[in-house]
């Protein structure tokens, strides 16, 4: 058996977090799955809880996904975080790639998150059942 995934979901709308835990749900991935309403949140979170991955929303009130990732990345470096967005500017990509994030286009895709799992490491891609 696999270990259990802490994955911590982070976006403002509801829709879009239950959508993609759904999505992760489909995949078959044993994880345990914590939501934020937004980065702030977020940032609370990963002070108190150590996750195995992060899925960010880039576009929310307050603080932008990309600011907290790179809060995220200082305090755990080697932590795999996807920067979750449908705003792909070159700056905005340019700046995920500087702080190693994943980038998942909105909507999400399944095969872009079965590729995420599988750069995040062995660790992750092993808690994936792949049909």
């Amino acid at each position: 058996m696999h270990p259990c995934k802490r994955i911590l979901l982070v976006d403002d709308s509801k829709l879009a977090r239950m959508a993609l835990r759904a999505l992760l749900n489909d995949l078959g991935m044993e994880t345990d799955v914590i939501e934020a309403a937004d980065a702030e949140a977020a940032l609370e979170l990963t002070e108190r809880i150590a996750f195995d991955m992060v899925f960010m929303d880039y576009n929310m009130p307050g603080l932008d996904g990309l600011s907290a990732a790179a809060v995220i990345r200082a305090r755990q470096p080697n932590m795999a975080i996807a920067l979750v967005t449908a705003n792909a500017q070159d700056d905005i990509l340019a700046n995920a790639e500087r702080l190693r994030l994943g980038f998942l286009g909105k909507p999400v895709r399944r095969e872009d998150i079965l590729r995420f799992v599988a750069d995040a490491g062995p660790g992750a891609a092993e808690s994936m059942d792949r049909p």
